[in-house]
Formats: structure tokens, C-alpha cells, sequence
């Protein structure tokens, strides 16, 4: 439990962290030239909410109000989407692949990823990670249904994705909550296992001692020798 709360803290803190960077970026105008349309789409979902919860529409009314608007703010939203998604993977796929299974959060709790058969961890076993922890995916999909189908098509097709989403995240906090090891379902696809960082150190200690006293015990190859070839120098012949 003790570990648990500690992989809490550093992904909260991860979290944040990317999330900043995220906000950082989308406030640079090249990143977002929808800014002002997205705000004016957003204002009129406020609007359509405070008059349902106020009793001026019905439940009917406000499911056709709000469809086409969330819509067009969905539509407006494919800059966060992908700035979002690369910030995501470099974050913790390339950033936490280059510093050995550490993240910011995971470096302050004294945390680590490792392999969960002792193996080293390719860029691969991050990435498979992130997608399901993460739901990288899942906003990439919903962005190809928004602008692949029709106003009065596609939330259908967007809820049941999003459910999807949400099932994977309620399988992964079950599987950490009663496996032992602490492992959800983005560990055991992606064949990681997080563990305080001295542990992971001292067996990594052993794992290297063991390496080395079994390239003692192997036997060398004795390379063969050459046989220097002497030449007999013959004496000039006397005329």
C-alpha cells in the first residue's frame, strides 16, 4: 500500500507537469488560431447547461442543443488534441526511456520502472505503457470520428469510444489494487513493474556480480598459435 501511494503522488505530479507544459504550449497563437471560436463555443455549452439545470429546457431540448455545439468545440479542439499527444509520448515514453525509468514524480518519490523478467526496457515497452495508462489513443480516435462523420452521427460512435476509455482505466486501478505486485494492466502489457528505486539498484547490483563471475567460470578459448616458418639462407654458388 505503502508504494502504491507513492506511485499516486508521482503520477499526480507527473501529471501536472505535462499538463502545464500542455497549457504552455497552446497559448503560443500558431499552436491555437481557433482560440477565440473554441471560448465563443464554449460560452454557449455554459449557456445551454444553465438552462437545463434551471428548468428552461427539457432533457430532449438540451441533448439537441448541446450535440452540434460539442461538435464544432470538438472540431476546434484538434490543436490541444495533438499537442497533447506529443507532450504525452515525450514525456513519458521518450523522456522517461532516456533517464532509465525515471519521470520528475517518479525521481522525487524514489521511485523506478524496470522489466518485469529482469530485461532491459526498449522505447517499445514505454510506449505500450503510456497508450493504455494514459489513453493516448483514445483522443486520437475520437478526433478521426469528429471529422470523419456528421454532426448527427457521430456522438454515438464518440460515447462508446469514450466508454472504452474508461473501462480500461477501471480494469488498470482493479489489477493495482489487488495484484501484490502492483501491477495494472499497462504492466503487464508492456512487461513493466514499478518498485522504490534501491531495490530495483540492488538487484540490478546482483544481477551484474552474477554476469561477471560467470564470465570468470566460462572457459577461455586458447587462440592458436602460428608456427613461425624459418627460410634457410642459401650461399651463392662459387663460379
Amino acid at each position: 500500500m505503502k508504494t502504491l501511494l507513492k506511485r499516486l503522488g508521482a503520477y499526480l505530479i507527473d501529471y501536472l507537469v505535462v499538463t502545464v507544459i500542455i497549457y504552455g504550449v497552446m497559448l503560443l497563437p500558431f499552436v491555437n488560431p481557433h482560440k477565440e471560436e473554441y471560448n465563443t463555443k464554449y460560452n454557449e455549452v455554459v449557456r445551454v447547461n444553465e438552462q437545463f439545470q434551471n428548468n428552461e429546457i427539457s432533457s430532449e431540448e438540451f441533448n439537441e442543443a448541446l450535440i452540434p455545439i460539442a461538435y464544432d468545440l470538438y472540431r476546434l479542439n484538434g490543436s490541444y488534441v495533438i499537442v497533447s499527444t506529443i507532450c504525452f509520448i515525450g514525456y513519458f515514453v521518450i523522456f522517461q526511456f532516456l533517464y532509465k525509468g525515471q519521470t520528475i514524480g517518479k525521481k522525487i518519490f524514489k521511485l523506478k520502472l524496470a522489466s518485469a523478467n529482469d530485461k532491459p526496457l526498449s522505447m517499445v515497452n514505454y510506449l505500450v505503457r503510456a497508450i493504455i495508462l494514459y489513453n493516448i489513443l483514445i483522443p486520437i480516435i475520437e478526433l478521426i470520428i469528429v471529422f470523419t462523420m456528421s454532426s448527427e452521427n457521430y456522438y454515438n460512435v464518440y460515447q462508446n469510444v469514450n466508454l472504452v476509455s474508461y473501462i480500461i482505466m477501471y480494469i488498470t486501478l482493479f489489477f493495482m489494487l489487488v495484484r501484490t505486485d502492483g501491477r495494472g494492466l499497462h504492466d503487464i502489457l508492456a512487461n513493466t513493474i514499478v518498485k522504490d528505486e534501491k531495490e530495483i539498484e540492488a538487484k540490478q547490483e546482483i544481477i551484474e556480480v552474477k554476469e561477471k563471475e560467470e564470465v570468470k567460470k566460462s572457459p577461455k578459448k586458447k587462440t592458436p598459435t602460428k608456427k613461425k616458418t624459418t627460410t634457410k639462407k642459401t650461399k651463392p654458388s662459387e663460379k
